[in-house]
């Protein structure tokens, strides 16, 4: 809403001012206190001015039911001034009655209403110009009345009565009131019964401005309905009817409510609201705009009455007027809505614009708009900006926009105008209008439309076509004339279409930039080239046009018929499809500029999106957007959107149709639910949004963008919805990529050949075939360049009917083989003589000149008819024909099948023959042997013969025979053993070989059978043997037990016994005696208990019975078989892991229970490593390496440590020091032999021996040995120092122990130091400090890589143990580590190979090494060995060391 004009009061004068709009609206009369009469039109712009004849003032304005006369009264006056917009002149009505009051003229007819104030009343006929006077209608003053459409005047006086009157003055009927009325109308009062209220039935007055009264004009007898209001409402100031029996009521407190007539509702507010503070002058009701306005305080406002039970006030509909507080008096809206007036009591008349008439065209996404009455801009909106701005003369009726054209127009005038650019450096693309040509046309034009140089002009069922910058007279004014200079004459010439006079119209037109398009009441659609200048394209519809809507070059065109249904026409083929779903109330097709194919169907109350695609499997399609979704994909629901009121759609853009609002004319997008998320990023939205998106890009054909969505999605039916779309479009490469994407090769692989198809038909008949739409298929491979393709489908199909009739026409010579094929199916169907006839006509006769292969065809094709003909024939049963057939034919598959046949027929030995002829050797020796007897013909077959059954039966059946030899042998090769062990035994009496067959094939049968023959021979030990094979062990002890053979039983029991045959076992033993054995069967029948007992009790016996022995050569023998009682019961507490049993062995070994002594502790270090402690039996371990370290069992004590060592290794448990220190040690005293007599190296040696004699008090049973070999070794090597040291040793505090052969060589090395000396040859004597050893060699720390003497192995930096080389007792290298393949300590590389080569074991573990196993390793660690035995690393990829083995 915006002002248009004001008519203040120095034009009308101060003080109250009448005005009035005429019908149509055209023009505006305004009176006030300066009587001067003035009109106006609708901008405002003064039309006449008269002043008033008569003096006084002006009281009422009424325009009659044309608009072209209005009637004037003033106050005191006898006469009615007449102003005809016809010539504007003033006519003036002598009444000749007094005190005029009141004035109305008719609503449809020519006469005026004048009443007096005393009660008469004079009716004037504008057309007869004829006076009818009534006196004494009313006994006083005429207040209020009005005329009802059907020509009743109702008219209500100061003396409380209203009369009902007829255009003559004649009395109707009458009705007394309480109080004085005012504001008299006549409504349509709603009503309960169908057919009553329908026009103007009812009256309405307020009484005493509190009440208002309802009555029916019909009946005012009947009583009036009277509607009382609150009181703090106020008076009623004025009221409007509207809609359906709705009034509108506006009280002076500013309150505004909404009642209804409706019985039901008649005591009921709809609605109410306040839309003023204080004050309320006035409402009214525009029917065009379903809109209210009031006036009050100093403001205007307007409200929406679409929803009556919720009227909403908005800001923007609010206008405040300066000055003008308390004084609006009256408003008024044009009929068309579009003005709304306001007076008030100062003079001032205001006019807003309320509404702007929807006028617009389109060029690509340039929007022509009326903004104002007169105003006019061109909009581009997709730079959303204003190119042009248009003032016009006039107010147009329809507007066209072209390229850098326009025309407005009314009536049969247009006006065209060039959108010139402003000028060559303005960027913004803005534009001047200046006017090209006006022109005026035959009849009254309904729409123009416009290309660069054309227009096409609509009037009365013809269109005029010319050129736009043409004037009538053939020349065109302004610079745009030059444009006519290069063109051909003929182009210049004005044309009118239809060229022939006929009964056809045309009813829509469109222009494209190079066509003219229109359509025809007879249905013809038409393209006018405006190039070629003439038509190009006719094509005829059965039925009549009603509009086209070309998209923008016009390669389709859109059309709706009479029947409101829509196609789209192809004027490149002439081709033409049905628009599906179209709704039957759209009036408008919009094509979306951006998406081809794609436009909008504009309804009443909604927009259709529909997708047009040229090339389907179906052809040319127009389908809606269905509202599809995973759950629902093949829904046929059309998506739709809401078509707000009062959105008159204009163009498709970006996603959604953009309308001008008929309120205010403004552009608004509505966007289309088809659209929903198509344009948003597939990773910024959810998941739901993902699939809606795509299902809606699925139906628009978008395929690319919709494969986008899916990829974001990944779900399988998501990939089959699109791939089945891409197939319905044609669009193979497509499909292969959705079906890559589903692993589906073989549908790519069908796919991959279409790729390369350019034939339509074919295409389309292969996408039919994948869709198993054989009969589509079948109809477009004929229609292609290759028919065959519809028979090998059909032969595919095994649909033989079809193909025989297709073959006929396309293939003859492949009837034969359809024939035969269709033969089989019918053979397989049981219609076996159909069949036979179909295998009769499948033979092919061979010409004289085929080639080789031909002829090998053929006779392959023969066979199979020939063999079907064997088939059918025995079915039939014609049996010998059919054998004959048979046997006559080579193939052994078909021999197979008929003798299968002759089998079902039970005719046996036909069909062994058969199987036989197949060389199916078991079923044909089956049939001879158990159905047709017949040993002899079986007997043939039995060296080909696989199956045991076969064999098996052969024997039974030759057995019956009484030949038991060979039925042995058939029973042998069946292996069924058991049979062949009772031929042996019972009637061939060879019972070694049943022996041998027993013992080799355990079976339980053939051994129970054997076992009761050797009892009946009195052989026990076999027969006991026999039965525990048979699994009869009761049966087995109590003979063993019986006749005193129970270690045969026990033997031949071995591990497979249950527990209770080892317990009856150890129970016997024990009651033997034999506590050894039978603490071995406690213990495989897991009594851990008692096995301990008997193992305790078997070591005990034994001690018992060597208490005495005095023979020295029998006590390694005692200790052996002692030993091995406890290692045994130890054995048993590990494996049982008991406590109990745990304690009572603790108690034994430690004699804590009894004064027997004490155990040795190698059976408590047995015991904690079997109980799995391995802590308490490293210790124990220690302490007995140390006991046999002391009486020189250096090499048990050794092997103790480290197998001690590698178990808690193996566990995971810490090493000790002490046992590291300790095993280190031994190890060096046990590398000094190697090192002199394999590696020769003396001086490692000699390192190696001082190592131990830095420590010789570990070894107290060889210190002279050991320190005489230490000596004698570093001697050799030129340690001197360290030599005469240890010779010191000796000759001091062992003198007497020393070898005879050593003494005199220690005596001279402590005597004459350095007499052997190497490093001093020819010196006499040295003294002890000159003396010295030979420099160690340095190798860095594995740990810290610190320089370490190799020797050493510990590094006075990182503190760590280092680990030492098993092979020299040097500190380890990491550049030369390797470990033992077999108990993975390491050594240094080169020394180990060494020894491992010269045939030497591993010096640790004392294994046998293949050199091959040994490598270097590759960043060793030796933390890893620090904390056990472990690998320390990798092997290098290097070769094997030199001499190992390939």
């Amino acid at each position: 809403m915006r002002k248009l004009f004001t008519v203040d009061h120095t034009t009308v004068g101060k003080g109250p001012v009448h005005f009035n709009w005429n019908k149509g609206g055209n023009h505006l009369a305004v009176c006030g206190a300066n009587r001067m009469l003035c009109i106006f039109d609708r901008q405002g712009r003064p039309v006449d001015q008269k002043t008033l004849p008569n003096p006084g003032a002006c009281e009422a304005l009424e325009w009659d039911s044309t608009g072209d006369t209005l009637a004037v009264l003033q106050a005191g006056a006898v006469q009615i001034v007449l102003w005809h917009s016809a010539g504007k002149k003033i006519e003036v009505i002598d009444t000749g009655l007094k005190g005029l009051s009141f004035m109305k003229w008719n609503k449809n007819g020519p006469h005026l209403a004048v009443g007096t104030a005393k009660g008469n009343l004079l009716l004037y006929n504008k057309k007869t110009l004829k006076k009818v006077t009534s006196m004494g209608k009313h006994t006083k003053k005429i207040t209020c009345g009005a005329w009802s459409s059907s020509g009743k005047l109702a008219l209500g006086g100061e003396d409380k009565l209203i009369t009902i009157n007829t255009t003559e003055g004649d009395l109707i009927d009458q009705l007394p009131l309480r109080a004085e009325p005012q504001n008299l109308a006549f409504a349509r009062i709603k009503s309960d019964t169908k057919g009553k209220g329908e026009g103007e039935s009812g009256i309405s007055v307020t009484l005493d401005y509190k009440t208002l009264l309802l009555a029916d004009v019909n009946n005012l007898e009947d009583r009036p309905t009277e509607l009382a209001f609150l009181p703090e409402y106020g008076n009623i100031t004025s009221y409007k009817w509207f809609g359906d029996g709705y009034i509108l009521v506006g009280f002076g407190g500013g309150r505004v409510i909404v009642v209804s007539t409706h019985s039901k509702e008649i005591l009921q507010e709809i609605s109410h609201f306040q839309p003023h503070q204080e004050s309320l002058s006035d409402v009214t009701y525009c029917p065009a705009l379903q809109k209210g306005a009031s006036i009050g305080d100093s403001s205007l406002q307007i409200f929406n009455m679409n929803d009556i039970n919720s009227v909403k006030l908005r800001e923007e509909n609010y206008h405040e007027l300066d000055n003008e507080y308390n004084s609006l008096k009256r408003l008024e809206w044009t009929e068309d809505g579009q003005i709304l007036t306001v007076s008030s009591e100062k003079g001032n008349i205001h006019s807003f614009l309320t509404k702007i008439p929807v006028l617009h065209d389109v060029y690509e996404s340039k929007v022509l708009l009326l903004t104002s009455l007169r105003e006019l801009v061109v909009r581009d909106v997709v730079k959303n900006q204003d190119i042009a701005h248009i003032s016009v003369e006039i107010e147009p009726t329809f507007l066209s926009l072209g390229p850098d054209r326009c025309a407005v127009g009314m009536n049969n005038c247009v006006w065209y105008y060039a959108l010139v650019p402003r000028n060559s450096n303005d960027r913004k693309g803005t534009r001047t209008a200046s006017i090209i040509s006006q022109r005026s046309y035959v009849n009254s034009v309904q729409y123009v439309r416009l290309s660069a140089d054309y227009a096409a002009v609509m009037s009365e069922g013809k269109v005029t076509l010319h050129m736009i910058n043409q004037q009538e007279s053939g020349n065109a004014y302004g610079s745009d004339a030059a444009h006519l200079d290069g063109m051909p004459e003929e182009r210049r010439q004005q044309r009118v279409f239809p060229e022939k006079d006929g009964d056809s119209k045309i009813t829509s037109v469109a222009m494209t930039p190079k066509f003219l398009v229109y359509g025809t009441s007879n249905g013809s659609i038409v393209y006018f080239s405006l190039e070629d200048w003439c038509v190009i394209s006719e094509y005829r519809n059965t039925i009549g046009i009603r509009s086209v809507h070309p998209n923008a070059l016009g390669t389709r065109l859109a059309f709706i018929d009479e029947t409101n249904e829509a196609n789209i026409y192809s004027p490149v083929d002439d081709t033409m499809c049905k628009v599906q779903g179209f709704s039957m109330d759209t009036d408008k097709i919009i094509w979306d500029p951006h998406e081809w194919g794609v436009f909008v169907g504009c309804g009443v109350k909604k927009f259709t999106t529909y997708v047009y695609a040229p090339n389907t499997r179906w052809g040319p399609r127009c389908v809606p957007v269905y509202h599809q979704s995973k759950a629902n994909p093949t829904s046929e629901e059309i998506y739709v959107t809401d078509r707000p009121m009062g959105f008159a759609p204009i163009l498709v853009h970006g996603g959604g149709v953009m309308c001008q609002t008929v309120q205010h004319g403004t552009l608004l997008v509505v966007s289309l639910a088809a659209r929903n998320f198509t344009s948003s990023h597939p990773s910024r939205i959810g998941h739901e949004q993902k699939e809606q998106a795509f299902f809606n890009l699925l139906n628009m054909n978008k395929l690319e963008a919709a494969w986008e969505f899916a990829k974001q999605i990944n779900d399988r039916e998501i990939w089959y919805a699109l791939g089945d779309k891409a197939l319905h479009l044609l669009d193979v490469n497509m499909a292969m990529r959705v079906y890559r994407m589903v692993n589906q090769p073989a549908m790519v692989m069908a796919l991959d050949p279409l790729r390369h198809v350019n034939e339509k038909a074919m295409l389309l008949g292969h996408v039919a075939m994948l869709f198993k739409n054989f009969n589509e298929a079948q109809n477009h491979f004929m229609r292609s360049s290759d028919p065959k393709l519809a028979l090998s489908m059909r032969r595919d199909l095994m649909d033989w009917n079809a193909a025989l009739e297709l073959s006929k026409q396309l293939s003859p010579s492949s009837i034969p083989y359809i024939s035969r094929e269709y033969a089989s199916q019918l053979e397989f169907k049981g219609e076996l003589q159909h069949a036979l006839d179909m295998y009769n006509k499948g033979f092919i006769t061979e010409a004289e000149e085929v080639s080789e292969k031909r002829r090998r065809e053929i006779s392959a094709h023969n066979e199979q008819c020939n063999a079907g003909l064997a088939r059918i024939t025995i079915r039939m049963g014609d049996i010998t024909r059919g054998f004959q057939i048979a046997m006559q034919m080579e193939s052994q598959s078909i021999a197979t099948e008929c003798a299968q046949l002759f089998e079902e027929l039970k005719q046996w030995t036909e069909a062994a023959q058969l199987y036989e002829k197949a060389q199916d050797y078991d079923k044909a020796a089956y049939l001879y042997i158990c159905q047709s007897k017949s040993l002899k013909a079986a007997a043939t077959l039995m060296p080909y013969i696989t199956s045991s059954k076969i064999q098996r039966l052969y024997g039974q059946a030759k057995e019956r025979e009484g030949s038991y030899r060979e039925a042995k042998d058939a029973f042998a090769v069946a292996e069924d053993w058991d049979s062949v062990v009772r031929l042996l035994v019972s009637h061939l009496n060879d019972i070694s070989s049943a022996y041998d067959v027993v013992r080799r094939t355990k079976s339980a049968e053939a051994a129970a059978l054997v076992a009761q023959h050797c009892k009946k021979d009195g052989n026990p030990e076999t027969a006991i043997e026999f039965l525990l094979l048979a699994k009869k062990t009761e049966e087995a002890f109590d003979l063993a037990s019986s006749s005193n053979h129970m270690h045969t039983y026990a033997a031949k029991l071995g591990n497979d016994g249950a527990p209770e045959d080892y317990i009856n076992l150890a129970k016997y033993y024990q009651e033997t005696g034999q506590f050894l054995h039978s603490g071995d069967y406690f213990l495989k029948s897991k009594k851990y208990g008692q096995a301990l007992q008997r193992y305790l009790d078997a070591a005990n016996t034994l001690e018992e019975q060597f208490q005495g022995v005095k023979n020295e050569a029998d006590v390694p023998k005692h200790e052996k078989q002692v030993d091995e009682c406890i290692n045994k019961a130890i054995a048993v507490v590990g494996e049982a892991q008991s406590d109990k049993l745990n304690k009572v062995l603790i108690t034994y070994l430690t004699a804590d229970d009894s004064n027997d002594t004490p155990k040795d502790p190698k059976y408590l270090f047995s015991l904690y490593m079997a109980l799995g402690k391995y802590e308490r039996g490293s210790g124990m371990a220690i302490v007995i390496a140390r006991r046999e370290q002391q009486v020189g069992h250096y090499r048990i004590a050794h092997r103790l440590l480290f197998q001690t060592y590698k178990q808690l290794d193996k566990h995971g448990i810490a090493i000790s020091s002490e046992l590291r220190w300790n095993l280190m040690l031994l190890h060096s005293y046990l590398l000094a032999k190697p090192l002199m007599k394999t590696l020769n190296d003396h001086a490692l040696a000699s390192r190696m021996l001082i190592r131990v004699a830095k420590n010789i008090q570990k070894f107290p049973q060889h210190v002279v040995p050991i320190l005489t070999s230490c000596v004698t070794e570093c001697n050799k090597s030129g340690f001197d120092k360290s030599a005469y040291q240890y010779a010191k040793e000796l000759v001091t505090g062992h003198r007497k122990e020393i070898a005879e052969k050593h003494k005199k060589r220690m005596d001279t090395i402590v005597r004459k130091p350095g007499f052997y000396s190497k490093q001093h040859e020819g010196a006499k004597r040295l003294t002890e400090a000159e003396l010295t050893d030979p420099v160690d060699e340095v190798g860095p720390c594995p740990f810290c890589a610190t320089p370490l003497p190799m020797s050493m192995l510990d590094c006075p930096r990182c503190k760590n143990n280092v680990p030492f080389c098993i092979a020299t007792g040097q500190h380890m290298l990491m550049d030369e580590w390797t470990q033992c393949p077999s108990c993975k300590f390491p050594a240094l590389y080169d020394p180990f190979c060494q020894l491992i080569r010269d045939g030497e074991p591993c010096p640790m573990c004392e294994d046998t090494i293949d050199l091959g196993d040994v490598r270097k390793l590759t960043n060793p660690d030796p933390k890893l060995w620090q904390k056990s035995g472990q690998d320390s690393g990798q092997p290098a990829e290097e070769s094997k060391p030199e001499g190992a083995e390939a």
